[in-house]
């Protein structure tokens, strides 16, 4: 199938399918041949498929011989043209899936879906925009005779547009989102303000100062649809990038973000939650830092060390973004991280200090 894509391919460079007929005898026809379809068994597919309600260009014909998949070939360019009377025709005829072509251009549609045809649609296919590796990977997960008869291609049409769909939501929920963390004065996204502000001027700007010029912004238009990933810009090494260990004393937020906890049955105050844990941590671990290593252990994850010996190791991938405080001679956490996140931290350290919480440990951080 691949030598098959890589010919397909050059030719579609070429122009050299010119209409519908040339679309359906040099490049659909043999993909179904190669995706395990005998073209020429009526009992597997059926081309000219017709009823009372319509007719569409192929049936592929599956379990207890009934149709499963509807395939619709296209003029020239007009593959993304959803076409109402296949969609219909295939809900009455219970198909689960449809796929509409060019040749160049495949888009698989789940027809029982909700909304529009973009809404309906699981996958877009350009099929010379992508390798022959990739091609087969994406017409075999939904066209494989085999996976047709089984019902996994199906089934991998249906995750696959929940997925989207799910990225479709969050993608419209971001507004709000903003909104959101710039009217409730989110002490992370004030404190990363704060700090490049500083880093950009040499002055740090009140916590105030920086959520009443958040609270100007308002998300204007509509935002864009989801593109695939950029390619990645190069970071320079951790030893040309700048790390800065802070004092969290002076760490300038609301007053309405500040923190009072109860430690060892002591009243405390702290004046955002970064202090706060600092505090903690260096509380806990005062009779013996050296289980600070096993608490590191504990909250590691794939892209962060919450605690580190050195700033360069807090946030190898982005040292950029690095800010500490140290809790200990020679340790030190990471503080550009969400209130939750340094909460799983303090959990962490009071189950490695054998410190119960609430008994020994009374603490409510912000949004954790």
């Amino acid at each position: 199938m691949i030598e098959l894509l890589k010919r397909i391919g050059e030719r579609l460079r070429s122009s050299a399918y010119v209409n519908e007929a040339a679309i359906t005898h040099g490049i659909v026809t043999p993909l179904l041949q190669a995706l395990g379809w005998d073209t020429a068994d009526p009992k597997q597919v059926v081309p000219e498929f017709s009823n009372a309600r319509g007719r569409v260009d192929f049936a592929l014909i599956g379990l207890g011989q009934k149709p499963s998949i509807f395939i619709e070939v296209k003029q020239v360019g007009r593959a993304n043209d959803g076409d109402r009377q296949l969609f219909e025709y295939a809900f009455h005829q219970g198909v689960p899936l449809c796929v509409l072509t060019d040749g160049r251009e495949w888009s698989f549609y789940l027809p029982s879906g909700q909304g529009s045809y973009n809404d309906r649609r699981v996958y877009r296919l350009q099929l010379d925009d992508r390798s022959p590796e990739e091609a087969q990977a994406i017409l075999g997960r939904y066209l494989l005779r085999g996976s047709v008869l089984d019902q996994s291609a199906f089934e991998n049409a249906r995750k696959d547009h929940q997925a989207i769909a799910g990225k479709r939501e969050a993608l419209a929920v971001l507004p709000r989102a903003w909104l959101d963390l710039v009217g409730e004065g989110h002490e992370l996204l004030i404190e990363t303000l704060v700090d490049k502000a500083e880093a950009l001027s040499g002055y740090a700007p009140s916590g105030a100062d920086a959520q009443a010029f958040l609270q100007t912004l308002q998300p204007t238009g509509k935002l864009p649809s989801p593109s695939p990933p950029k390619q990645e810009t190069a970071v320079a090494p951790a030893s040309q990038q700048s790390v800065r260990v802070v004092s969290v004393k002076n760490a300038a937020v609301p007053l309405e973000r500040s923190v009072t906890y109860w430690l060892f049955g002591k009243e405390r105050h702290a004046p955002n939650a970064s202090v706060a844990l600092t505090q903690v941590l260096a509380e806990i671990s005062r009779e013996d830092p050296s289980k600070l290593a096993l608490v590191s252990d504990e909250v590691r994850t794939a892209k962060r060390n919450h605690i580190a010996r050195t700033p360069l190791e807090i946030n190898p991938g982005r040292p950029d973004l690095a800010r500490a405080a140290e809790i200990a001679p020679g340790w030190l956490v990471g503080l550009n991280i969400a209130n939750r996140d340094k909460m799983m931290i303090i959990r962490a350290a009071c189950k490695v200090y054998g410190i119960s919480i609430p008994e020994n440990l009374s603490i409510i951080l912000p949004n954790a």
